[in-house]
């Protein structure tokens, strides 16, 4: 039988119902109207609005197994079983889509793989305490400036960047990455080909992380996730091979890309314009710590944030840290196809030849970036820098993998289990922890607060992020006691979903969310 078009249906339809039977009719459409187009779309509506000329009984639909209530003027023989996987299979259009993304729901409890909470609650640690030194002002002193200062400082600086700086961004983004294979296998089998809902969720992260770069922190970290996501979203359909070459590759690209810098700075740049720009650094140093410390709150956002994050920004790519981002993305996206957190026991050999070669390149490279260079792409460039470029590309991301791999290892054995399933809650939460990190620091350090910008050392700023972070573990414990999701992540899943989501805990088994 032919279907006709909605038009044709709907002027029908005006024609022979009876006006009180239509008022009624057209009221109930009118306030469920999300209803009809996410539960029957296109294929239901062409099919049912006809009905309405032969009767009046009122007939019970069923999507997927679960009835719902159409209107009396809607015949039931019209009415078919509706298989999600099919039904996009053969209409895609809006409609179906619609259908479909209303059947969608965050991961499940019982669906969580709690390792990947822990090595996330870990993470959540080690980048406070490295972006502490950057809050404290300590990492933004010039190295000139910071070897007149007591030798303990000058040891912990050390010390976080031999073991901390820039490997917890790394297990991050290997997370990230994880997380993104995880939901990219689960939009196939609903017949989403476009991961359009992976990218409305990297679009409302990249607002997110723009309001917090702005408003708050400029060294964030979660828009530049968004901006890597969308490229990522480009690897999908690569085979493991190819995965692999390009993670290698695109560590790679930092390397060239300095010693190419360093020398064309050999060539075109005078010795007198290196002095300057030492000079620079320490006069903006000096014009920061007044900023910072003494400056409203709108006096740091128009001033200070705007420069930092332009400054922030170009540092990116001068460092060369985005190609970085996305080669962790990639390998986590090789962990998941490999199925390595799925089955820990059964990847043994693998995680331990990780941990192996992780340890011995982890410990050489990071020893050479923390004593020769001390930065990832040192200004002005040197050989020193080019050292540090090198050991950063490969010793960094080693000992990221030595740290999961250590965990994976421990995780399997009971004792180690209990001792690290603290972490999962931090894990669980770890947007809003990450965010609310900002806000303790900025009050602690910046003129609206405290502001003690600038005149804490090395290890007093890292004993003050232990320490927020010791009130995170019991914070986030206690929060989900009683709620689903941390309170951040509860947001941002409506904006993905489009829909309310009920934020406490029930009885039966919930959703939760994660910064995947």
């Amino acid at each position: 039988m032919d279907i006709p078009p909605p038009s044709l249906s709907l002027g029908l339809t005006l024609c022979f119902v009876p006006p009180g039977t239509f008022a009624c009719w057209f009221v109930a459409v009118f306030r469920a109207h999300h209803v009809w187009r996410d539960t029957f779309g296109e294929c239901a509506l062409r099919c049912l609005l006809p009905s309405a000329l032969f009767s009046l009984e009122r007939p019970v639909i069923r999507c997927s197994g679960k009835p719902v209530c159409a209107p009396g003027c809607l015949r039931q023989k019209f009415v078919k079983r509706i298989s999600p996987s099919n039904y996009v299979k053969h209409r895609g259009d809006e409609f179906s889509a619609a259908y479909v993304e209303s059947q969608i729901s965050p991961v499940s409890l019982q669906e969580r793989i709690e390792i990947l909470d822990v090595l996330r609650g870990l993470a959540v640690c080690g980048i406070l305490i490295g972006n502490m030194q950057w809050f404290s002002g300590y990492g933004m002193m010039p190295p000139s400036v910071a070897r007149q200062g007591p030798i303990g400082d000058q040891i912990t600086h050390f010390l976080v960047h031999f073991f901390v700086e820039g490997k917890f961004y790394s297990i991050f983004s290997f997370l990230f990455g994880f997380g993104f294979a995880l939901q990219i296998a689960r939009a196939e089998e609903r017949g989403d080909l476009k991961a359009s809902l992976f990218k409305r969720r990297l679009f409302w992260l990249l607002v997110i992380g723009l309001l917090h770069a702005y408003l708050l922190w400029a060294g964030d970290i979660l828009s530049v996730y968004a901006l890597m996501g969308f490229v990522l979203v480009l690897f999908r359909k690569k085979t493991n091979g190819p995965l692999l070459k390009w993670a290698f590759g695109l560590l790679v690209v930092p390397i060239l890309t300095y010693v190419l810098l360093y020398i064309l700075f050999v060539a075109f740049v005078s010795p007198e314009a290196v002095a300057k720009l030492d000079a620079a650094q320490i006069g903006f140093w000096n014009e920061s710590v007044k900023k910072v410390s003494r400056g409203s709150y709108l006096q740091i956002i128009t001033d200070f944030n705007l420069n930092y994050i332009v400054g922030r920004y170009a540092s990116l790519l001068l460092e060369m840290r985005l190609p970085k981002i996305l080669a962790m993305f990639l390998l986590g996206f090789y962990a998941y196809r490999r199925g390595v957190f799925n089955d820990l026991s059964g990847h043994r050999p693998f995680i331990r030849r990780v941990f192996v070669y992780g340890l011995i390149l982890g410990l050489v490279g990071n020893f050479a970036f923390a004593a020769f260079a001390g930065a990832e792409a040192v200004l002005p460039p040197s050989p020193a820098g080019i050292v540090g470029v090198i050991s950063y590309a490969f010793g960094v991301p080693a000992l990221a993998l030595f740290f999961i791999g250590l965990v994976a290892t421990l995780w399997q054995r009971a004792a180690w289990r209990r001792l690290f399933v603290f972490l999962a809650p931090v894990g669980r939460m770890a947007l809003t922890n990450y965010l609310l990190q900002t806000v303790i620091c900025v009050l602690i350090f910046y003129g609206y607060g405290f502001g003690q910008f600038g005149r804490f050392g090395a290890t007093t700023a890292t004993l003050i992020a232990l320490a927020i972070f010791m009130c995170q573990i019991l914070m986030s414990a206690l929060w989900l006691k009683y709620f689903s999701y941390g309170p951040l992540e509860w947001i941002w899943r409506q904006f993905t979903y489009r829909r309310r989501l009920d934020l406490r805990l029930k009885r039966q088994p919930t959703t939760v969310d994660s910064l995947t």
